[in-house]
């Protein structure tokens, strides 16, 4: 934090300050598929989402291709988190994906290693 004093000879005014503080919100949704096995097969680019959520005054969604979003992927599921009705700042979030078996157990796990930004367009990661 820096700091700038200016003074007025003609007249000792007090110095003012401010301050710019960054909000760090946290929050976590689970998106639980019940027959997760049966949704195999629905096709390249075929999704499902989760119900909107909200996390640091914005709403959510995740995105979920079981069979890949584009043909590239279609070996592999593709997970999306989306910004919902963003206004017109930008967000930048830190998220991380875990992929849990049927007892709870993490059998997979995506994490990011920095925040992404989120726009006005409806960027999704």
């Amino acid at each position: 934090m820096g700091v700038l004093s200016l003074f007025n000879t003609a007249k000792h005014e007090m110095p003012s300050s401010s301050q710019v503080i960054h909000e760090t919100v946290g929050g976590s949704h689970e998106f639980k598929i019940e027959g997760y096995s049966l949704t195999k097969g629905m096709g390249v680019g075929k999704f499902m989402a989760s119900h909107k959520f909200r996390v640091g005054n914005y709403n959510w969604v995740i995105v979920f291709y079981p069979d890949g979003n584009v043909q590239a992927s279609k070996e592999y599921v593709s997970v999306f988190l989306k910004l919902v009705n963003p206004d017109r700042r930008d967000v930048r979030a830190l998220f991380e994906f875990k992929l849990l078996d049927q007892k709870g157990k993490v059998i997979h796990e995506l994490r990011g290693e920095s925040p992404k930004t989120f726009t006005a367009k409806g960027c999704s990661w």
